[in-house]
């Protein structure tokens, strides 16, 4: 086999005869080890071929299916996350056959990326990138082949391993909010209205920044998002002083109208993560992201407003109830320290 890789610069190439022709192609690798297994697997789909078998599929073939026919029906967000993983997966699966993919490639695929810096949520996330793409050609394609993915995961999660992050629990006090909003002034003064908007409805950052004036219904005091994490539209009621918000926000002359906007073009605002940290730094207040805004949202609602964790589900557009209860299940502990406080000698 050694006679059919040869080098052309600094990637090695393969050659195979096939009825008395000679087939050359790049192995799209300078490591000698990767290109011999690379030749192995071309020489084994040209055999299938011969034989009229089914030819066993790439991941380079289930790569290029996935983000032309899965990848499009994504929310844009996963669209993202799926990209960055490919691009990590890319440099050690490329050649590869599907049917080679199993529990030990996974294994070395982990243990490389945690050793250049991956932490274990990153890396659940590519894999997760690459049981899609499983399916994907399982679905579309009928490839007879077993997504190995779940499988490994699961081992992996009985070792102890690729455990997701711990749920984050930070929101506002109101004294913090408080806080905040003063500190929400001279170049920062447009971001204290979107603020108390995210505060009150709990709208995530994208539909929040994307609402536009026609969404919102002045007479019931809500706004409807159609475009939702989940892919369900929602309505959301609005408090008093998020209702005062909308109805006071100038219509651009610009297309789309957008809700929240620049005054000099209309535009909409991107990532607000610099004013939101200089608003903290400002007001003292640490660890604060605008997500945590939502989280806050919730918390009112369940505190100060005393709804049930089906209704803060409805509201703020969870997949189910059970995803509310974990996502707030800290409050509890909570209310424990609190009734601890009122304990004479505590």
């Amino acid at each position: 086999m050694a006679r059919n890789i040869y080098k052309r610069g600094k990637v090695y190439w393969g050659r195979v005869t096939r009825k008395g022709r000679e087939h050359r192609e790049s192995l799209k690798t300078d490591d000698w080890a990767t290109a011999k297994r690379r030749l192995k697997d071309w020489i084994t789909r040209l055999d299938a071929a011969d034989w009229g078998d089914v030819q066993p599929m790439r991941f380079d073939d289930a790569m290029i299916h996935f983000l032309g026919h899965h990848l499009p029906t994504l929310r844009p967000s996963s669209q993202r996350r799926y990209l960055t993983s490919i691009r990590m997966m890319t440099p050690y699966f490329e050649g590869r056959l599907l049917h080679d993919i199993n529990h030990a490639a996974m294994a070395d695929y982990e243990h490389r990326r945690r050793a250049d810096g991956a932490s274990a949520p990153t890396v659940r996330r590519d894999l997760a990138c690459l049981s899609s793409m499983f399916e994907s050609v399982i679905l579309d394609k009928e490839v007879e082949i077993l997504n190995p993915v779940p499988t490994f995961m699961k081992k992996r999660k009985k070792r102890g391993n690729l455990k997701e992050s711990p749920a984050r629990i930070r929101y506002l006090s109101h004294d913090e909010e408080v806080a905040l909003l003063n500190a929400c002034s001279g170049r920062l003064k447009y971001l204290r209205l979107m603020i108390v908007f995210a505060i009150d409805t709990g709208l995530r950052l994208e539909e929040q920044l994307s609402l536009v004036h026609a969404q919102i219904n002045h007479q019931r005091k809500e706004v409807t998002i159609k475009q939702t994490k989940s892919g369900v539209p929602r309505v959301v009621p609005l408090l008093p002083r998020s209702a005062q918000i909308a109805a006071q926000q100038p219509i651009p002359i610009r297309r789309p109208h957008y809700l929240f906007h620049k005054k000099s073009t209309g535009d909409r605002y991107g990532k607000l993560t610099r004013g939101l940290a200089s608003a903290c730094k400002a007001a003292g207040i640490a660890e604060l992201r605008w997500h945590d805004l939502r989280r806050t949202c919730g918390c009112r609602l369940l505190q100060d407003h005393r709804l049930s964790m089906d209704e803060v589900s409805k509201w703020l557009g969870h997949s189910s109830v059970k995803q509310t209860e974990r996502a707030y299940a800290f409050l509890s502990v909570d209310q424990l320290h609190k009734r601890v406080g009122t304990i004479p000698g505590t």
